[in-house]
């Protein structure tokens, strides 16, 4: 029994959406933190973080009845007190951001300007603040997306948007793991011991984080009241993702994939200290994307409906 009115493109929005402001935090970070080394890693992620939250958005547009007016802000998104128009013109300022803290990393305009602009090194500076702030709302946004969906016990809480917020820092900092190894390989460079710390501790507390996250929200499912049509549907919906016809995928591609596999590579990189472990950085942080995306895929899926019809009938009766 699974939800069949919202389609794959939502979920691909809600996994790049989330990974792209996860990268772009990722990212900036790394330049706030040290500037002088990875540029062309930083440069490439926050090109990456762009491009990602782009087509996440554009996905999400294709539902609409009318696509095109959705790109008409000012007309579709003007109702402030609504998620959804917050949401847009949050996702628009990060994409502005983004681009412009991308355009600034690019080597050729950074070179240039650096030269000409005395207030170069403030302006990204602050853009990278900025974009931190921006991009922590878009992964907030992603789960506050489906918890504003009445009806769907599944979404209706705040552990939702919490969730989404951990897993989207989580697989942004395994994308920009990716792009720093392969850019660093290309370059015939290596990736300085201090930022690879960084992004493996980072790895290792996010996972964890997130762990305790999917645990508290599937144990807040499960212990629902089931004398209620919410209740009862909420512990399907919990008893499908541990147990039932999800449960492959949620413990196979979620827990072991998407979790335990980049933890251990993290852990392994931070025990044994070797640059050849980049390989395993490269493993554990393809793990996180995969299971990032099929997170997604699978709360979309086990998003039912509650009857509250039959709630509000049981209570005239009684």
């Amino acid at each position: 029994m699974l939800q069949e009115i919202w389609g794959w493109q939502p979920a691909l929005y809600l996994f790049l959406g989330g990974m792209g402001a996860g990268a772009f935090i990722a990212a900036a970070a790394l330049y706030l933190m040290d500037k002088a080394h990875l540029a062309k890693s930083i440069c490439v992620s926050m090109w990456a973080a762009l491009a990602s939250l782009a087509i996440g958005l554009l996905l999400l547009l294709s539902e609409l009845v009318f696509p095109v007016r959705g790109l008409m802000m000012w007309q579709s998104f003007s109702q402030f007190g609504s998620w959804m128009t917050l949401g847009a013109w949050g996702a628009f300022c990060a994409m502005a951001v983004f681009f412009v803290s991308a355009l600034l990393a690019t080597p050729p305009i950074a070179a240039k300007l650096s030269e000409k602009w005395k207030f170069y090194a403030t302006l990204r500076k602050v853009l990278a603040i900025v974009g931190i702030c921006l991009g922590l709302f878009v992964a907030f946004y992603t789960g506050m997306l489906l918890y504003s969906v009445p009806g769907v016990p599944l979404w209706n809480t705040l552990l939702l948007p919490c969730l989404f917020t951990v897993s989207a820092l989580d697989t942004g900092v395994a994308l920009v793991e990716i792009i720093t190894v392969i850019v660093t390989k290309a370059a015939k460079e290596e990736i300085p011991e201090r930022a690879r710390k960084v992004l493996e501790r980072a790895v290792v507390v996010l996972v964890v984080v997130e762990l305790v996250v999917v645990a508290v929200f599937v144990a807040v499912m499960m212990g629902a009241d089931q004398a209620t049509s919410a209740g009862a549907t909420a512990v399907l919906s919990a008893n499908q993702l541990v147990s039932g016809v999800l449960a492959p995928y949620f413990w196979g591609m979620v827990i072991v994939i998407g979790l335990l596999l980049p933890l251990v590579a993290a852990a392994a990189g931070l025990i044994f200290k070797k640059k050849s472990l980049e390989v395993a950085m490269c493993v554990g942080a393809l793990g996180a994307l995969i299971g990032g995306c099929e997170l997604r895929f699978l709360i979309l899926s086990d998003g039912l409906h509650a009857d509250y019809v039959i709630d509000a009938l049981s209570h005239l009766i009684s």
